[in-house]
């Protein structure tokens, strides 16, 4: 450690220091010589590991690994009895957000307290029989799980902490036919995921994705051959099964050849969104051909979603391979489809159905018709 010496008048004492230690050398002359020891830097204490990279999906469960190295041998209720559990090492987790923080659980000796938002789904698995290890497991992922995760350790007057972005990837959706609501049979939903670059949704995505914040009062096939759709704010037409509450409506399993709309789930976008457009705009045919004339192929409303899913924002709609027009918004704004982020579609028709016509050419606000292209 490096030392450093200085000299206090008698009966005035030392401004603290978190990293110091004092210790009266000598004293003369009724002046104590103060003998300061300055810790070597913590920042090395508290260790998350960046390899391999986390993985966090919608409704799935992350583990954060954070390792600690003490500077000093820990107490053990052999060697130092109730100091050991005073003394112990004090451990916090937090959620940062938007630059607001949020606690998630606090650990000490072989207490571990977990606050209420994250009841239930959160652990240390390894913690108090490893104390090194105070790796964090969070079960039952949602949307606005992404965010900065902080490992904080506070040992006596040493501490450290160490931090990990994370992003909860995965978006479900309800998806339609053009032309009419409740279209598809069983096979045909899974099929129709598919054919846009996703697949049909479980029922843990659908409910992750309600709890958090998603609604569609419409029905839709979900992978265990259930039918089902979320609802936030209960009102008429859409109480299903649960009357005035708010929650996951479920018709149970259904016959499979009985037609409905289908919940898809994208999780990755494999390649590069980008929007083309030329002034006079594109019908169907030419979008098509101008994405070939670049070497790409028109993107997939799966694709959309997942682009939308990783922070596009574009307030300009598009042509997609299906024959639908959308467009990506992450901030809503008053001329981009309303007070709700989402992928926007613009619909002939009040009840959600009715793609535009193929030579259909619009303008560049709520309904102009650009290109959604995306590299082979």
């Amino acid at each position: 450690m490096p030392h450093v010496h200085s000299v206090v008048q008698s009966g005035h004492w030392a401004q603290s220091c978190r990293h110091c230690e004092f210790k009266v050398s000598k004293v003369q002359a009724g002046r104590c010589h103060i003998e300061i020891q300055v810790r070597r830097g913590t920042h090395g204490l508290v260790s998350i590991s960046k390899q391999p990279p986390v993985r966090a999906v919608l409704s799935g469960t992350l583990t954060i690994p954070c390792h600690i190295t003490y500077l000093r041998p820990l107490a053990t209720s052999s060697t130092a009895g109730r100091r050991a559990v005073l003394g112990a090492p004090r451990i916090k987790w937090t959620f940062i957000s938007e630059g607001k923080e949020a606690e998630i659980l606090v650990a000490r000796g072989q207490k571990v307290k977990v606050s209420e938002g994250y009841r239930y789904r959160v652990n240390l698995p390894f913690y108090p029989a490893s104390p090194t290890d105070a790796t964090l497991v969070l079960s039952e992922l949602r949307s606005y799980d992404s965010g900065i995760y902080r490992c904080d350790v506070q040992h006596g007057i040493e501490d450290g902490h160490d931090l990990l972005q994370v992003k909860v990837k995965g978006v479900v959706f309800l998806y339609r036919e053009g032309s009419t609501r409740y279209s598809y049979t069983f096979s045909k939903a899974q099929e129709a995921c598919a054919r846009i670059g996703a697949q049909i949704a479980t029922p843990e995505q659908l409910h992750a994705a309600y709890l958090s914040g998603y609604e569609q009062c419409d029905a839709g096939w979900i992978s265990d051959q259930t039918v089902r759709y979320p609802i936030q704010t209960p009102r008429e037409a859409c109480y299903g099964d649960m009357d005035g509450f708010p929650g996951v409506r479920n018709y149970g399993v259904v016959d499979p050849e009985d037609m409905y709309d289908v919940y898809c789930y994208v999780e990755d976008l494999h390649g590069e969104l980008f929007l083309g457009t030329t002034p006079d705009k594109f019908t169907l045919e030419e979008a098509k051909s101008h994405c070939k004339e670049l070497g790409a192929e028109i993107a997939t409303p799966g694709q959309l979603y997942a682009a939308w899913n990783e922070g596009l924002d574009h307030c300009s709609s598009g042509w997609l391979a299906d024959g639908s027009v959308r467009y990506p918004i992450v901030t809503p704004r008053e001329r981009c489809g309303g007070s709700l982020p989402g992928v926007k579609t613009i619909f002939l028709f009040r009840n959600q159905t009715g793609f535009p016509d193929a030579q259909s050419r619009y303008d560049v606000w709520d309904t102009t018709y650009n290109l959604r292209c995306r590299f082979k």
